[in-house]
Order: structure tokens, then C-alpha cells, then sequence
């Protein structure tokens, strides 16, 4: 599928133990899904793994993978540093995606 010129989304931060974890994530009536991940002010490995987890994301949605197993494949798993963001501990970057896209984040900002 061919990425439309414009795709409405939604940005949520989760507060993980390498740093503020910011996704974006197209909006679920989009045609069109994506995903963007960032990692505070973090670059080299950390920011080009997280930039190709979004990418995956984003070809297995639009291939027909359901989310909701892409959240089973990452909640849960740990790194080192796990933190509190809030009540909710985030074992990981990858755990933190899973709660965000599992909807258990409170959204940021909304951009279209």
C-alpha cells in the first residue's frame, strides 16, 4: 500500500528507563496505519533501533497483522532499567510500545 501524502495521528509519551519514550501512531480510522518512535534526546543504536521498530510496525499493520498481536509480542519484556511512568511500571522501550499501543498511555498531542 502507498503511504498517503497526509495521515492524521496521535503522539504518547511513557517515561522509560533509557528516557522519555514519544510514539506517534496514525489514528485507528486511517487507512493508512503508522508508527514513529522516539527516545527522548537519545541518538546512535538506541534511536535507530526504536526508528526501525517503528518501520516494522508499520509494515506489519499494513500487511494485516492485528495489533493487538504486536502489543502480545512486546509487553513483558524486560531490559535493566525498568521505571515507574505514573502507577504503571515500563519494563522496557518495547514494553512502553505495547502499553502505548495497547491504549494504556494517556496521549500528548494530536497532529493531521
Amino acid at each position: 500500500m502507498e503511504r498517503p501524502r497526509r495521515v492524521k495521528g496521535e503522539t504518547t509519551a511513557i517515561k522509560t528507563g533509557c528516557g522519555n519514550l514519544y510514539l506517534t501512531q496514525s489514528l485507528p480510522e486511517e487507512e493508512y496505519q503508522e508508527v514513529f518512535t522516539r527516545l527522548g534526546k537519545c541518538g546512535g543504536c538506541a534511536l535507530s533501533f526504536l526508528d526501525g521498530i517503528g518501520r516494522l510496525i508499520t509494515f506489519l499493520l499494513n500487511a494485516g497483522v492485528e495489533k493487538e498481536v504486536i502489543v502480545h509480542a512486546f509487553l513483558g519484556l524486560r531490559c535493566p532499567n525498568p521505571t515507574w511512568d505514573g502507577n504503571k511500571q515500563v519494563l522496557s522501550c518495547l514494553d512502553g510500545i505495547a502499553q502505548i499501543l495497547k491504549g494504556e498511555t494517556n496521549v500528548v498531542s494530536e497532529s493531521g
